[in-house]
């Protein structure tokens, strides 16, 4: 039909509806048939990797079939064979063979479990794996035994891997444990109290020794697995019905097979790369440590040396730790926390060097909840009072919320009938100190108030103290002035309870071991308070405060300028006689690559010591480095300078020579300087190698020379001797330290943080020359 311009519209209708009517009903058939295209790709994808994860599977489950019955097995078998075998008599044993029988049927069942919920057809569970019933042979009991751990071990990884992997759906870690610890429930049934206790633990034991023997799996997936299989605590294994009545023998012997596998798998944990943490369930759940215990000691110490090196172990040398303190061997911190768990719990005191390992632990590693388990088990030692509860296990101090106070795990007042060198005194104080040595206040507080009778009045008093001073910066910058005297009230009410308890022994300590005197504190917190008010231009609030303390509080020019007269006399100053503000005025903070290297040489040139010391904030790294003669001192911009090539560059050329001992500089010496080693390695920097030297500091902590001359200033090796106290005792004067816990992130810096920062390093660059000089004049 021939359409012309003539014919009508409604005539030429029909002829566009036809194709537009077919256009609409063979689209859906169109999409359709594009879509399924485009499933069938990523279902061709899934079913590749499915088939790839099998093959993976397969192949994991070929060479673990052969561990089985090699090197692993043997392990396993002989760890069993050496701890049963003084307990079986010649003529053999029905209620062990019997035990032993019940603990294999508990394995194979759980071992069938965990092979059910695995990938189809892709794993075939092992064969021959169980002796036969009646047998009395204990040796092929033992080897049937440890192959089906092995092999229950084996599945449980297996299941775990594949749920963890799947890519049917998006399982997780958490789908995983909810299986595997549904699986061992059902299967182990510990809560049954118709099964026996001797075939539950000799089960667990035995799938223990597999799961620590196991090779080849993440450490992660390892934990996992034992968490599920070993109990968290012996009242699941020893607190049942079956071990009531008088069934004291049954819960001997399991304690007894438990210990002596525990010394055959720590003899050789390390060389065998076994897993210590899975090692510590173990023995966490059969409680089978003791103090008195000098076999399993033995183990425990020989395990601590491998893992931490000689530093911590009794009767070596040393030649682990550099000048100021810190490690040089490598600790793998996945061994390190077990291994302290392992310490805490089987307490090796006469062995090991347990404070070394609590400095170790908290500094180094940053591991403060193991450090305080070990602090609590020798307190434990000592008081002879058992934590077996979960009540007292919670009071940790370092599981505290953020806000709530430490008043509430304060602990009982000073016994001064006990020794204070007790292993308690010393890992507790050695918490505590490194802790305030790290400037971590409010967790100083919590350990020294919850180890008030071992830690000692004083510590408790510079914790709470320093604590108080750090809060009230923090709420003065948050422009919370109202909760400042809920602070001042904390140090008032630890300065009365500590003045109290000194008064009964000794009245010369209350001079404290930081660098406020115990009872100036009360004034001196309120002072603090209401300058960094004054600082703020708060004047409304420090008004309010000083009228509720019954204070003075002017604004009045003439008060003020008495008030710094005072403080002149009393403290440092930087125009003083031998101070650099005689030859240079208050240095400005450099963030500049050009100053930073004209700055740097002049002063190696204005002599031979210098001092350092560095602050910080809440952020990684140094927030102000200081470094400083006795006649010229520098402040540098440390996040300004590593955030870009060129400064990290000119650091490196600067700060990082210079600490490496490749200027002209004859000493470089800090105050307690080991963080703050710490802290410069870990500020940014944006080039491949890093500008501070990693090794081989050149830097001496200048604390143990002041001990050595002044032996009656800051007790044993200088530990409690501050930097203010050592200045006035060699220089005349104290340190002026109200701006220790000021905000040295803040831009720009106040003249009272310039002037704090450079006499602090001046002042390490002027003790040390004092010191040398007087030797060369002897």
């Amino acid at each position: 039909m021939e359409v012309t311009a003539d014919q009508p519209l409604v005539e030429m209708f029909p002829l566009v509806l036809i194709p537009l009517l077919y256009a609409i009903i063979s689209l859906p058939l169109l999409i359709e048939g594009v879509l399924s295209r485009t499933r069938q790709l990523p279902s061709f994808v899934l079913q590749a990797n499915r088939q790839a994860g099998h093959k993976l599977c397969r192949n994991m489950a070929s060479f673990n079939s052969k561990a089985v019955v090699g090197e692993e097995e043997t392990r396993v078998f002989d760890v069993l064979t050496k701890s049963l075998q003084r307990h079986i008599d010649d003529t053999g044993n029905e209620f062990m063979f019997y035990t032993l029988e019940q603990s294999s049927a508990l394995i194979q069942r759980l071992g069938s479990e965990a092979l059910a919920h695995t990938e189809p057809h892709e794993i075939e569970e092992d064969e021959n794996d169980t002796a036969p019933a009646g047998v009395k042979d204990l040796s092929s009991r033992l080897r049937a035994l440890s192959k089906q751990s092995l092999s229950t071990s084996r599945y449980l990884h297996l299941l775990v891997y594949q749920m963890n992997n799947s890519t049917r759906s998006k399982k997780t870690s958490g789908n995983a444990w909810k299986t595997l610890q549904s699986i061992v429930d059902r299967s182990l049934d510990i809560k049954n109290a118709n099964l026996e206790t001797g075939a539950i633990a000799f089960a667990i034991l035995s799938l223990g020794i597999a799961i620590a023997t196991y090779k080849d799996v993440g450490s992660a997936q390892q934990k996992m697995i034992a968490s599920a299989v070993i109990p968290n605590s012996p009242s699941h294994i020893f607190e049942r019905e079956t071990c009531k009545g008088g069934k004291g023998s049954i819960e001997l012997l399991i304690k007894t097979v438990a210990r002596d596998s525990l010394i055959h798998l720590l003899r050789n944990a390390i060389a065998e790369n076994d897993s210590i943490d899975v090692i510590a369930r173990i023995e966490n759940a059969f409680g089978v440590g003791s103090e008195q215990d000098k076999e399993l000691s033995s183990a425990v110490a020989n395990v601590v040396k491998d893992v931490f090196g000689n530093g911590c172990y009794y009767d070596l040398p040393n030649d682990d730790n550099d000048e100021l303190g810190g490690t040089q061997m490598v600790i793998n911190k996945d061994k390190a926390s077990p291994t302290l768990a392992l310490v805490a719990q089987c307490r090796p005191w006469e062995l090991v060097q347990a404070h070394e390992l609590v400095k170790i632990a908290a500094g180094d590693l940053d591991l403060w909840y193991s450090a305080e388990l070990v602090c609590d088990a020798s307190v434990n030692s000592i008081t002879s009072k058992k934590l077996h509860t979960s009540a007292e296990k919670n009071l940790m101090a370092t599981s505290y919320s953020k806000f709530q106070p430490s008043d509430l795990i304060s602990a009982q007042s000073i016994d001064s009938s006990l020794r204070q060198d007790t292993i308690a005194h010393l890992t507790t104080r050695a918490l505590i100190d490194t802790a305030l040595d790290l400037r971590l206040y409010r967790r100083a507080d919590l350990f020294a108030s919850k180890f008030y009778a071992f830690g000692g009045a004083e510590r408790f008093a510079e914790a709470r103290f320093l604590h108080a001073c750090d809060t009230i910066t923090k709420l003065v910058k948050r422009k919370m002035p109202q909760v400042i005297e809920k602070q001042v009230m904390r140090v008032d009410e630890s300065v009365a309870r500590v003045c109290e308890d000194l008064n009964l022994s000794n009245e010369e300590h209350k001079v404290g071991i930081g660098e406020v005197p115990i009872e100036t504190m009360p004034q001196y917190i309120r002072d603090f308070a209401l300058r960094r008010l004054r600082s703020s231009n708060m004047s409304a609030a420090a008004m309010r405060l000083a009228a509720l303390w019954g204070m003075n509080y002017e604004e009045d020019p003439f008060v003020l300028a008495k008030e710094v007269q005072r403080r002149q006399l009393t403290y440092v100053q930087w125009n003083d006689e031998g101070s650099p503000g005689k030859s240079q005025p208050l240095p400005d903070l450099i963030s500049d690559a050009v100053d930073l290297a004209r700055e740097f040489l002049v002063l190696l040139n204005s002599g031979g010591t210098v001092g350092f010391d560095a602050e910080w904030g809440d952020a990684k790294g140094v927030a102000v480095l200081q470094l400083s003669t006795v006649s010229h001192s520098i402040l540098i911009d440390i996040p300004a300078l590593s955030s870009n090539d060129e400064g990290c560059k000119a650091l490196q050329a600067t700060v990082g020579n210079l600490f490496a001992g490749l200027t002209d500089a004859r000493y470089v010496v800090g105050f307690g300087c080991k963080e703050d080693i710490n802290r410069l390695r870990d500020s940014p920097c944006t080039r491949p190698v890093h500008w501070f030297p990693r090794n081989n500091c050149a830097a001496r902590d200048l604390r143990p020379l002041i001990a050595e001359v002044c032996p009656s200033l800051g007790g044993k090796g200088g530990m409690h001797l501050g930097l203010s106290r050592s200045t006035e005792s060699l220089l005349g004067k104290q340190l002026d330290k109200a701006e220790q816990c000021s905000d040295w992130l803040m831009r720009p810096l106040s003249p009272e943080q310039r002037e704090y920062a450079a006499l602090d390093a001046w002042a390490c660059a002027a003790i040390h020359a004092k010191i040398i000089d007087e030797r060369y004049k002897v």
